[in-house]
């Protein structure tokens, strides 16, 4: 009986380079996935990031960003007096 196995032949050094090569791609992986289970960090880059636009935004445009937080203000604003009234009015 012969053996039917017609893979190639490979030498250790190939082997352990596959090796070192696997376990690379498996750190980066679970480096990744750590990264995305990290909420807190991550929450606080975005928020970060949204701080640095609103700071180039309010030297670029300064009135711009006022109107916004006034236009912000008054929706919300709007919104809590509605809940009011509609609490009261259920009375």
């Amino acid at each position: 009986m012969s053996n039917t196995n017609s893979a190639p032949k490979r030498s250790s050094s190939e082997i352990r380079r596959d090796i070192e090569h696997t376990r690379r791609e498996l750190a980066e992986t679970l480096d990744a996935l750590e990264y995305k289970l990290d909420v807190p960090a991550r929450f606080g880059e975005w928020a970060d990031e949204r701080k640095e636009q609103l700071r180039k935004a309010t030297e670029e445009s300064p009135a711009t960003v006022i109107g916004v937080a006034a236009g912000a203000a008054v929706v919300i604003g709007g919104i809590i007096a509605g809940v009011i009234g509609l609490a009261r009015r259920g009375r």
